[in-house]
């Protein structure tokens, strides 16, 4: 295997939290994050941030360093306030005819011994009822909630009375600057014996990542591997003009990512 195509492979986009990168924004997120979730006065986090920045992956980092707690994490939206408490009733023995009213009375019950955080991914998408009754729960003092949504329909929620009037805390994850998206690539081919083709990344070629990725964590990590790809295949088949990332190899990659349109 070439050094191209092994660079190629280090940037999938499963999570591994011993490949955590620390830019100056994850860290900050991060070390906010686990104070939040660590004190029982801020019943509701918001984590904001564009799609594809990182939010899931931070927020699985983090349940890794607080591992003695216990966490109860959602991935898909609840569009009724029974789902939602059946959910947090998942670990617990009860009555599942039960009604609305006695469902919550059971849900406060359970949770008020528990130390728990219930990390909502995507809560943008939930129904208004549903985030209603997590802002009603919060309002207990039982339970720590992580919402995290996409950082414009996150900003409008939050204009919303019921939360402005609420103890909460807004936690931003932003995207990646020039000077981030070259230390990664530094520090993920230095880790992996790969040193060497970092040197290849310039200031132009990381303007280049830049602006298609428009900073986004995932989309940096896809033009990456596919920018090593295409210089893997060209190496394989001797197209020596393809086998550096110059602006075009990289626009190929943003292009065939659907990144860029032409």
């Amino acid at each position: 295997m070439n050094s191209f195509l092994k660079a190629s492979n280090l940037f999938d986009t499963t999570f591994d939290p011993s490949e955590y990168f620390e830019s100056l924004s994850a860290e900050t997120t991060k070390n906010l994050l686990v104070q939040a979730m660590s004190d029982k006065k801020a019943p509701l986090i918001f984590l904001l941030g564009e799609s594809g920045v990182g939010k899931t992956y931070m927020l699985n980092v983090v349940q890794d360093i607080l591992n003695e707690k216990k966490f109860l994490f959602a991935t898909d939206p609840f569009s009724t306030p029974e789902s939602f408490l059946h959910f947090l009733l998942l670990d617990f023995i009860y009555d599942k005819s039960a009604n609305l009213s006695e469902l919550k009375e059971k849900v406060i019950e359970v949770y008020k011994d528990e130390d728990r955080v219930v990390i909502i991914d995507e809560a943008q998408l939930l129904d208004e009822t549903v985030l209603e009754f997590i802002r009603i729960l919060a309002d207990t003092e039982h339970f720590t909630f992580v919402l995290s949504m996409h950082k414009q329909e996150g900003e409008e929620i939050l204009k919303k009375q019921h939360f402005l009037s609420r103890n909460h805390r807004v936690i931003v994850l932003e995207k990646l600057s020039d000077y981030e998206i070259s230390k990664y690539i530094a520090s993920k081919l230095l880790k992996n014996n790969l040193g060497e083709l970092g040197d290849l990344f310039q200031k132009k070629q990381i303007k280049y990542i830049q602006k298609f990725s428009q900073g986004n964590f995932r989309n940096t990590k896809q033009i990456l591997k596919h920018t090593f790809s295409i210089m893997d295949y060209a190496l394989s088949n001797n197209h020596k003009k393809y086998i550096t990332p110059t602006k075009y190899v990289i626009t190929m990659s943003a292009i065939d990512l659907g990144l860029l349109d032409v």
